[in-house]
């Protein structure tokens, strides 16, 4: 299967799905582990993620000519992009217009509806990123179906994304069950290989349909960015931190090629001391 390609048909069973565990768990292994930034709350930890994303974006633009952002939703979503958008306003215009947004998972829900992810990109774009280089998953009410959807917005990642699918900064949340993107514990989908997107179907938390990055796009990332806050987060926190668990703890295995978590004081209450 090709990076443009999107599974299709039953999910792996049994032996392949254990062997594409281990294999996702390797990777992860093989990557620096994460860095731990402990800030007073929420809005703090997400200032200090916008202002390095900031920097990482502008020094791609310099080197590259473009840069690419993946957002991520969730109440850490919606603080990041508030602050990301004060950030960015302060850079040039040609910066501005260099960079381009795309979402670490969407819903396959209408465009426009309350519960899609790129909702967040409305403080950038008024910051200055064009509308067009805002990558929006289609919905419903443009394709037949979520595997229509989700191989659209592969072709596009492959054709317009970033060089070897390498982003440089992939901003992620934490659920409380440790998953990330719509990688879910136990989740057929979070062990997709082979692919850089991935339908979701039957989702564990609603809506029940979405499409996510697979961990082999977010391994390639120059920088990955957990953002977390709340003692309901501590858990997730404890069992993100340990070995590299693609099934159990999905959000172990979010590591790039350099990987900071950037943790309220509740939340770090379950980082290793």
């Amino acid at each position: 299967m090709s990076s443009t390609e999107v599974p299709a048909g039953p999910a792996a069973h049994g032996g392949q799905r254990d062997a594409q565990a281990e294999l996702i768990a390797a990777a992860a292994a093989g990557l620096p582990a994460p860095r731990i930034v402990v800030a007073p709350g929420l809005e703090d930890a997400s200032r200090r993620a916008a202002q390095e994303t900031a920097g990482i974006l502008e020094r791609a633009v310099a080197h590259r000519g473009v840069a690419h952002l993946a957002l991520t939703g969730g109440s850490a979503g919606v603080t990041l992009a508030d602050m990301l958008a004060k950030q960015l306003g302060a850079l040039p215009a040609p910066v501005l217009g260099s960079i381009h947004l795309w979402f670490g998972d969407e819903r396959f829900v209408p465009r426009g509806d309350e519960q899609r992810n790129d909702l967040l990109a409305a403080p950038l774009v008024r910051a200055g990123i064009p509308e067009s280089a805002v990558h929006r998953l289609a919905g419903p009410e443009q394709v037949a179906g979520l595997e229509e959807a989700t191989a659209v917005f592969a072709r596009e990642l492959a054709e317009h994304g970033p060089q070897d699918g390498s982003f440089d900064v992939i901003h992620l949340g934490l659920g409380p069950d440790a998953h990330v993107c719509s990688l879910f514990p136990a989740h057929p989908a979070a062990l997709c290989t082979g692919a850089m997107a991935v339908a979701v179907d039957h989702s564990p938390k609603p809506p029940p349909q979405r499409c996510s990055l697979t961990f082999e796009v977010i391994h390639r990332a120059g920088a990955v960015m957990v953002v977390a806050g709340g003692a309901g987060k501590a858990q997730a926190v404890s069992a993100s931190l340990g070995a590299p668990d693609a099934v159990a703890a999905p959000a172990s295995c979010a590591r790039g090629q350099a990987t900071t978590w950037y943790l309220d004081t509740a939340a770090a209450a379950g980082a290793p001391s």
